[in-house]
């Protein structure tokens, strides 16, 4: 009963041939699952709180990924990486902090953890790649810091990377790249470029009138792939 209207999309190359109608029933029930969760979370606050713990802990919230409701795909279980999976929430409670404040810097995963041993007084180990995330780092953030995310769960884990799913979102453009999947057909590779800020719907692909652009993005993530892949090789 949340009246919310989702946008029509076309399908993806990885469709699993959801109908909107299939899609928009089956969302319904995830936002009650979602709702119950922040119900849950409150309950789990206030004890946290009325206890006194929070004085002295530190209360994280935030997930592994979204879910995918349209573009005939269902779930998170292709190998798309539109926004819905990709973006996350992530709330820090401070020790006996009682307002708030609204960050928009880029922000990943990899950068809980520095900023976790920053505010508990424990040395970040020199392999980690995440930032201390603002307001706690002693700088701002490295301008157009970008961020990434990969998924290839079906590649061999000790063997290079030859099937997988990237994204690079630097400044206002996002990047997705697709190598080695059947989908694909014979390129056996696929990009997508999205302004998403003012496309924050991925709706127009720009892959083909901003070239440059995507060159460059893609360039970074086959340069971060490379890397990857060094020790198998």
């Amino acid at each position: 009963g949340d009246s919310f209207q989702p946008v029509s999309k076309p399908e993806d190359i990885f469709t699993e041939g959801r109908s909107d109608e299939f899609l928009n029933k089956w969302r319904i029930p995830y936002d009650e699952f979602i709702l119950d969760l922040d119900n849950q979370f409150t309950r789990l606050f206030d004890k946290l709180e009325s206890s006194g713990l929070l004085d002295n802990t530190w209360l994280v919230f935030t997930s592994d990924h979204g879910e995918l409701f349209e573009r005939g795909i269902w779930n998170h279980s292709t190998a798309a990486l539109y926004q819905p999976v990709i973006r996350v929430p992530l709330l820090i409670f401070e020790p006996g902090k009682q307002s708030g404040q609204d960050v928009y810097s880029p922000t990943s995963a990899i950068d809980l953890m520095p900023t976790l041993l920053h505010l508990t007084g424990h040395e970040i180990p020199h392999w980690a790649e995440g930032s201390i995330l603002p307001p706690y780092a002693a700088s701002p953030l490295t301008p157009n810091k970008g961020v990434f995310a990969v998924q290839a769960r079906y590649n061999e884990p000790n063997f290079p990377i030859t099937q997988v799913s990237a994204m690079h979102v630097q400044d206002n453009y996002k990047l997705i790249y697709y190598l080695g999947y059947e989908e694909l057909g014979a390129d056996k590779e696929h990009l997508l470029l999205y302004d998403i800020q003012s496309d924050p719907e991925e709706l127009t692909d720009l892959s083909q009138t901003k070239r440059e652009i995507a060159a460059d993005l893609l360039n970074i993530i086959k340069n971060r792939l490379d890397e990857s892949n060094e020790p198998y090789l």
